[in-house]
């Protein structure tokens, strides 16, 4: 494809569907930079989003059995204790 080949032929020899040469043709010049678009190894804006989304949601569950906890709405046994412990 690059180096001159014919994607219906590469596609008949590889395997795949013309259609997904041409998309990793695109995505390699985006990649190398010839092309305009978001490189496969750079995470998207909505990726790294959701990554942080689920940061937040697990500090806030932190910050909550902390509260509970503080305000002694939450009874806290001894690890590894098998009497029982009342506040």
């Amino acid at each position: 494809m690059l180096a001159g080949e014919r994607v219906e032929v590469l596609a008949v020899e590889l395997g795949v569907a013309a259609a997904t040469l041409y998309r990793w043709k695109h995505q390699a010049l985006v990649d190398a930079g010839r092309k305009a678009g978001i490189k496969s190894y750079e995470p998207d804006e909505l990726a790294r989003a959701r990554r942080r989304i689920h940061e937040l949601e697990a500090e806030l569950e932190a910050v909550k059995a902390a509260s509970a906890l503080f305000n002694g709405e939450e009874v806290v046994r001894p690890k590894g204790s098998a009497r029982s412990f009342e506040a």
